[in-house]
């Protein structure tokens, strides 16, 4: 079997690493006793995919990633407290725009990009938050950005009201891109893990926390209220090397390859 081959049968069983240590952790939430090593392991492992996925498309083995899981690794990185980690993935999501890991650049075979609206959103929050800017223009964009537009242009304001009323208007687009009458509907938060788990509002959170920004105590929408909707202290990335030495190894090997 080929080193691509073989990268592309390691990043799907990271993936499913990642969501089995995710559901891990939502059990325990959901029971009262939520265990955090649980959602660091699914954090880390999201950011190896990830990072593997990003190796595999610069070494032109046609490796990508679906945005709604690429908006899930960001928003792990920075719900469990990892700035330069999220910063990281930042930095391979953006790349990724012009590459195949994300392919994104305007274009007449595909509008990929007018998917998935709380991914810009995510994408666009830290680049504001670090002073930095996407040019949308080049890329498929979604049609409207509502109601991350609002999220965006109030994402450091200290007005309590304001604030309660843009994650309200959040929480409830997530919860309406949860399930569908129609069959061919493309939505949001469609799996399991993510129909409760409002990852990007979570984010959301901690990029202003990050900001010396504060945070509601108590939130007025239900989702909010939800025990998945909770912010951890900020967490230990594990050391699992195995892993580390995994990517360390497709990395010569794919490069050495071409």
């Amino acid at each position: 079997m080929a080193t691509w081959q073989l990268g592309n049968l390691a990043t799907w069983q990271l993936g499913n690493l990642a969501t089995w240590h995710l559901i891990n952790y939502q059990n325990t939430a959901l029971n009262g006793d939520p265990d955090y090593e649980e959602l660091a392991r699914a954090s880390f492992h999201y950011g190896q995919m990830l990072e593997l996925k990003k190796l595999l498309a610069d070494s032109d083995s046609g490796a990508s990633m679906l945005l709604a899981v690429s908006a899930l690794s960001f928003s792990m990185a920075a719900i469990s407290g990892w700035k330069d980690e999220c910063s990281s993935r930042f930095n391979i999501l953006k790349t990724g725009l012009d590459t195949s890991l994300l392919q994104l650049r305007r274009n007449e075979k595909h509008e990929a990009g007018k998917l998935f609206r709380h991914f810009w959103f995510l994408l666009e929050l830290f680049a504001t938050s670090i002073g930095q800017k996407i040019d949308t223009s080049l890329y498929s964009y979604p049609t409207t950005l509502s109601p991350y537009d609002q999220a965006l242009q109030s994402w450091d304001t200290s007005d309590q009201t304001v604030l309660q009323e843009v994650i309200s208007q959040m929480a409830n687009f997530h919860l309406a891109q949860t399930l569908s009458s129609e069959e061919d509907d493309v939505l949001e938060f469609d799996y399991e893990e993510r129909m409760l788990f409002p990852y990007e509002i979570l984010a959301f959170l901690r990029i202003r926390e990050w900001a010396n920004l504060k945070n509601p105590v108590t939130f007025d929408h239900p989702l909010m209220q939800h025990p998945l909707a909770q912010l951890p202290p900020a967490l230990n990335i594990p050391n699992i090397q195995l892993f580390k030495d995994v990517i360390d190894t497709f990395n010569k090997d794919l490069f050495h390859e071409n």
